[in-house]
């Protein structure tokens, strides 16, 4: 099992970006997930090409590399206008470097279908940015293991897979997410690490390693399907910089001590 690891920016949403790279790379990670930042917009549509190579620029200073961020077809507009924003999206992801955009799918049943649609739209211009669009467990669309399949076969194309989130399962349906991992697992390209307590709608603002998710055998049964690929925690506890600076670095250790355990 060959694992990159790396970390989403979401922990510090209240800090600087900066500050959220410094305590990344502090705490050992390679590459960093980019998400919306107190002083930072994740998008905008007053962005140039000169804004974007100074983002990855400035990312790039801090020894992380740009791997991933999140995305979603705007379902409030009409299926072309739809795909034509976030065609524009995957544009900024590419001069950014980012290889990966994870979707969010919908909860609302009655926009299923206009989320497919907008989202196969974008699948070629994905493709030739050689961005990958992974949909993770989100509730709705992609509540379960059955509900990622479903969707992995409405859009059969290299540039659609799956990533899973185990502590999403918990917290959007209440299940447990190493009892559906299994169904998917061989279908998995990427996980977003995340923790949950509470059961269903609980609390997922933890460190990986301090809830429910039972991470062992999450790796385990990834391990046994052949699983290689990049892993990204995308919370961890604390409030003030120097908390989530500490938890960013006891995930990497917990989960780096994982990773090792299962290959060995």
């Amino acid at each position: 099992m060959r694992i990159e690891l790396g970390c989403f920016t979401r922990p510090w949403g209240q800090h600087t970006l900066e500050e959220a790279l410094a305590g990344i790379a502090a705490a050992g990670y390679s590459s960093v997930g980019l998400t919306s930042m107190a002083d930072t917009p994740l998008f905008s549509d007053e962005w140039s090409d000169g804004s974007n190579a100074g983002l990855a620029q400035f990312v790039g200073e801090s020894g992380l590399r740009a791997q991933v961020t999140f995305g979603n077809p705007d379902l409030s507009l009409a299926g072309g206008e739809a795909a034509s924003r976030f065609g524009r999206q995957l544009g900024w992801c590419k001069q950014i470097g980012i290889d990966y955009l994870v979707l969010l799918g919908t909860e609302d049943p009655d926009k299923y279908d206009a989320w497919f649609d907008a989202t196969e739209r974008c699948l070629d211009i994905a493709a030739e940015r050689e961005i990958t669009l992974l949909l993770k467990p989100h509730g709705g669309l992609s509540s379960l293991a059955e509900d990622l399949l479903r969707a992995a076969s409405r859009l059969p194309h290299p540039a659609f897979g799956i990533c899973y989130d185990p502590g999403n399962i918990y917290y959007y349906t209440g299940q447990k997410p190493e009892d559906d991992l299994p169904k998917v697992a061989e279908q998995v390209r990427a996980m977003c690490i995340k923790d949950e307590t509470g059961g269903r709608h609980g609390e997922v603002m933890i460190t990986p390693g301090t809830g429910l998710v039972d991470f062992e055998r999450i790796f385990s049964i990834l391990d046994g399907a052949g699983f290689s690929g990049p892993c990204w925690v995308e919370c961890v506890g604390g409030s003030t910089l120097a908390e989530i600076n500490a938890e960013a670095k006891n995930a990497y250790e917990f989960v780096s001590a994982l990773i090792a355990r299962t290959r060995g």
